[in-house]
């Protein structure tokens, strides 16, 4: 009886471990090369696809909304770090009206970082590749174009430069 209940108690403890891991940390084989995508940035709606992306730079996409408080944070990090990050590829996608997104734009004046690209991924086009949950969501792609990192939530400016090294 006692084995039996040993057995029952790591049964459950194995099932409440599977509970907890990230079924998207298994998808991540499919983004190791930047997926194509385009989409229309602000202020102007001009078109921006990942054909426009420079080669032999680093990119990362931020996948956020405007209304989200992890992502208004993590926003103004990125604002905080223009100069380390000014070298660095990195589009904003939200699947927020482009209204909205351009009301985010121009509040956290992200016209003073040229690098960053911020979009509305019409009809979350962008954000259902990723299979997406949470926001903010960035993939950090190393300058070969090859995924060095995922993240989920707001982890800070400081994670994403380690990330590049």
């Amino acid at each position: 009886m006692k084995k039996l209940s040993i057995l029952a108690a790591f049964i459950t403890g194995a099932i409440m471990v599977q509970a907890q891991i990230d079924s998207s940390a298994k998808n991540l084989s499919k983004f190791e090369k930047i997926p194509s995508f385009n989409m229309y940035i602000v202020p102007d709606s001009t078109s921006f696809s990942n054909k426009n992306l420079k080669t032999n730079k680093s990119f990362i996409i931020m996948f956020f909304s405007p209304d989200c408080e992890h992502c208004q944070k993590e926003t103004r990090e990125l604002l905080a770090y223009k100069n380390e990050l000014k070298n660095i590829q990195i589009l904003m996608a939200s699947p927020s009206s482009y209204g909205m997104v351009k009301q985010f734009y121009e509040e956290y004046n992200l016209a003073s970082m040229p690098n960053i690209k911020l979009g509305n991924d019409v009809n979350y086009a962008l954000g259902s590749i990723y299979q997406l949950r949470t926001f903010p969501s960035i993939f950090v792609y190393d300058r070969t174009g090859k995924l060095a990192k995922a993240f989920v939530g707001n982890i800070g400016v400081p994670a994403i430069l380690e990330a590049l090294k």
